[in-house]
């Protein structure tokens, strides 16, 4: 026999204000980490290109595949208090808004001609 409820599912209630200012601050937190992190790497990684100019630093860092050593802090509180959608939402949109940053930056530099 099946067992059935006559009430739907209830449905987690929805987050507070509060709780939502404590996501934003914990998610600007962060990404203001990892780009701390990001621009030192690269800063590091522009020294050694005066060596081995083949190599390239990249141009964006996605949240997630930093080292695990890597703003370890944040990114917990990140986790803990944004629900798991936002922070899927959250790390897209950084990655897009530094793709379009890094696209407008190429298109506006003069460094190849035409």
């Amino acid at each position: 026999m099946l067992f059935s409820s006559s009430e739907p599912p209830s449905q987690p209630a929805p987050p507070s204000r509060t709780s939502r200012a404590q996501c934003w601050a914990a998610r600007d937190t962060y990404f203001g980490c990892l780009e701390r992190h990001h621009r030192t790497q690269q800063q590091q990684q522009q020294q050694q290109q005066q060596q081995q100019p083949l190599h390239r630093a990249p141009a964006l860092y996605v949240p997630g595949d930093e080292p695990a050593t890597v703003c370890t802090t944040e990114r917990d509180g990140y986790h803990s208090l944004c629900m798991k959608s936002w922070v899927e939402h959250f790390n897209k949109r950084i990655v897009n808004q530094q793709r379009a940053a890094a696209t407008q930056a190429a298109l506006s530099s003069p460094s190849r001609p035409p």
